[in-house]
């Protein structure tokens, strides 16, 4: 390995360390409540290290959601488009349980990060880009349940997708909301209530594709 390419090695996995730490800090506190001093202070470097490697606690914040959505997302396609169809909502319950149960406190981030976005155009683009690819992982799970299941959803696809996020992402929020009350009852209701919801919207195809 050349001196270069140990040099951009150790830069990434310093990155990534600064990532991991202030996704735990911005996680236990929030966007609002965190400086990058905090940061600085909990990952052990000084602010000017942490300002090398990340302009903003806007750039920052970016990395850390990016991150976490990008394997949230693998994890969804390689459960939903890659494996056999059958199991499929078993499975989309497991990822949704490990979201809110081990990862509970990151992906509040997201919510964060999304009302953050109202007010800092920073931001934005950073949304759109992640609704993008929810909308497009939705999309293609409809025409594989078409497909291969016989199942359509009631309304044209271009309305079904944005109405069937808004439903998971809203039974998803709410639990987050929820999940201090009782958090086992919680996502025992989520799993409870989105099967009941998707079979209000998707019925049999008129005519199935073999």
């Amino acid at each position: 390995m050349t001196r270069s390419a140990r040099s951009q090695t150790k830069a990434d996995a310093k990155r990534a360390y600064l990532i991991e730490q202030a996704t735990r800090c911005l996680a236990e506190k929030g966007y609002a409540r965190v400086s990058l001093r905090d940061i600085a202070r909990e990952s052990g470097v000084s602010l000017g290290i942490l300002h090398y490697y990340f302009a903003s606690k806007e750039d920052l914040l970016l990395a850390v959601i990016s991150g976490y959505k990008e394997r949230f997302l693998r994890e969804l396609e390689q459960e939903l488009l890659s494996a056999p169809l059958e199991g499929w909502m078993d499975r989309l319950l497991a990822v949704l349980r490990r979201a809110l149960v081990e990862d509970q406190a990151v992906h509040r981030l997201w919510y964060d990060f999304q009302v953050q976005a109202m007010y800092l155009p920073a931001f934005r683009d950073g949304v759109r880009e992640i609704r993008a690819r929810l909308f497009e992982l939705i999309g293609e799970m409809l025409d594989r349940l078409r497909r291969e299941a016989g199942l359509s959803p009631l309304t044209e696809a271009d309305e079904a997708v944005p109405l069937l996020y808004s439903l998971i992402d809203g039974l998803f929020f709410q639990a987050l909301l929820d999940e201090a009350d009782d958090p086992e009852q919680t996502v025992n209701r989520l799993e409870q209530a989105l099967p009941r919801m998707l079979a209000l919207l998707l019925s049999p195809s008129s005519q199935t594709e073999r």
